[in-house]
């Protein structure tokens, strides 16, 4: 066997040629640290040529490229958290907690599919090994997802009669608790007797948390390698940042009316003012009466609840600078709220608007639950209270607002945040196509018609001589008069005009 050669002095790093007649390249890099490279080569030659380009990307800065770096990804996590705790909204910042704790840094996956990020080196992370993970925590999160609906089941039917949850889905008058009466028994028997039914989980069940997670990493990535800890971000795997969600449909007039009627009379108010003005479930239950002008018919956002699981509610600004805006109110919606004030809000400039029974903040686990026998009697078991600030943004521009006021209204400071709001409504739709038909198939030109024989007019009184206008020498033709536009409907004006 061939002794190894003694390493070839340079002015930069060192060759050595081991048992198997390869070479082998190493360097001390910038920190001290002597760093092989990650391959051998076949040639001498091969190697000085890779030192060579090594010496080039540090003389240049580039010490990400060439020195991989020990900075795991728990450590950077831990690091990025803090410094954006200081400009994250805390919402933000408490999903991002979360997200790193039970997808980023654990292990996700089982048996050979399984991946662990966490205690791994930045420079370790590679397209194929974040594709992995991500196909393991998409398994992971659906797996959660038919866990949680499994215990709600099971916590569903061990608190509830499946009589009373057979007679609220038949919209039948029942008390949340307590006796049912003996004529609610017997239609629920003459009706077989059916029992709870099961929830059943979507086919898109995990993707939304996954895409969230997957986003969290991608960013945290990016800064990693604006920081030059890594030559660039492995987060490239294809449709992963997005989720197809099923169209979120605005609510017709007359189901908001229905709606409003199948809540508790403490929510009435606040299901018409969500409906018609566009609020954000967090804007509307953070209203205080001095946020309300009963004369002037307006509310006004100031802020915006802040509630997070295990912490006490608390307030903030509203998510974006446009979010702080006055909203008017129809007539009707804001006697409803009136209404509401003397019979349901306290005393005080500072008294919320919307309470519970108690006087305490609504908090999303209690809104949650005033719809959820509602909206089984209007038939929109998918409905939510973004669906009402959905069907606000909608009916605006039903009504005719611009691109402009329509952003005003919701409180987004971009068009295409706005843009989402809207939805195309089948009149309108049957519109246009009766124009477009008309374009394709005109209908043929008949004979002229004849036009209808003017109105008698009172004579006019003579003028005297110094009165009346000389004659012209030559007759002036008469001016062409413009046929006159047909008047559109306010009706059809169901999408705002693009800018």
């Amino acid at each position: 066997m061939t002794p190894p050669k003694r390493p070839a002095r340079r002015e930069f790093g060192q060759l050595d040629q081991l048992p198997s007649g390869r070479w082998r390249a190493r360097f001390t890099g910038p920190d001290g640290r002597r760093i092989t490279a990650p391959l051998t080569f076949a040639t001498r030659r091969e190697g000085a040529d890779y030192l060579a380009r090594t010496r080039a990307e540090l003389l240049a800065g580039n010490v990400a490229p060439v020195v991989p770096t020990m900075t795991t990804l728990e450590a950077y996590a831990a690091e990025y958290l803090r410094t954006a705790a200081t400009t994250l909204r805390p919402r933000t910042l408490d999903l991002y907690r979360r997200l790193t704790a039970r997808y980023l840094l654990p292990a996700v996956g089982t048996g050979a599919d399984r991946v662990e990020l966490g205690p791994l080196p930045l420079s370790a992370l590679s397209l194929p090994l974040i594709r992995q993970w991500h196909t393991a925590a998409l398994e992971q999160a659906r797996t959660h997802a038919e866990q949680a609906a499994r215990r709600r089941e099971v916590r569903r039917r061990s608190r509830a009669h499946p009589a009373r949850a057979w007679a609220l889905a038949e919209g039948l008058e029942v008390a949340a608790t307590g006796r049912l009466s003996p004529a609610v028994l017997e239609a629920w028997q003459a009706a077989g007797s059916p029992g709870h039914p099961g929830e059943q989980v979507d086919d898109s069940a995990g993707r939304t948390v996954t895409a969230q997670a997957y986003r969290l990493l991608r960013t945290m990535l990016a800064q990693a390698e604006a920081d030059g800890l890594i030559p660039s971000n492995p987060c490239k795997v294809k449709g992963a940042a997005t989720v197809q969600h099923a169209e979120r449909l605005p609510l017709t007039p007359e189901q908001v009316s229905a709606l409003a009627e199948a809540v508790p009379a403490r929510f009435r108010a606040a299901v018409l003012v969500a409906a018609w003005s566009g609020l954000r479930p967090g804007e509307l239950f953070a209203l205080r009466r001095a946020d309300v002008d009963a004369a002037a018919r307006t509310v006004t956002v100031r802020r915006a609840m802040v509630d997070m699981p295990g912490a006490p509610v608390s307030y903030g600004p509203p998510k974006t600078r446009a979010g702080a805006r006055t909203v008017s109110l129809p007539a009707s919606v804001a006697a409803t709220l009136a209404e509401h004030l003397e019979a349901h809000t306290g005393e005080g400039a500072e008294a919320l608007v919307f309470t519970t029974r108690a006087g305490g903040p609504v908090r999303s686990g209690e809104r949650s639950r005033v719809l959820r026998a509602a909206r089984e009697r209007i038939e929109r078991p998918d409905m939510t209270w973004h669906h009402l600030r959905h069907t606000g943004a909608t009916l605006a521009a039903i009504a005719g607002a611009t691109q402009a006021e329509l952003q005003a209204r919701i409180g987004h400071s971009s068009t295409r945040a706005a843009a989402i709001y809207q939805h195309a409504r089948s009149e309108r739709d049957r519109w246009i196509a009766d124009q477009l038909d008309a374009l394709a198939a005109p209908t043929p030109a008949g004979p002229e018609p004849t036009p209808p024989a003017p109105l008698p007019t009172a004579p006019a009184p003579a003028l005297t001589p110094a009165e009346r206008e000389p004659e012209p020498l030559e007759p002036s033709p008469a001016p062409a008069v413009p046929s006159p536009r047909p008047a559109r409907s306010r009706a059809h004006l169901s999408l705002v005009r693009s800018a």
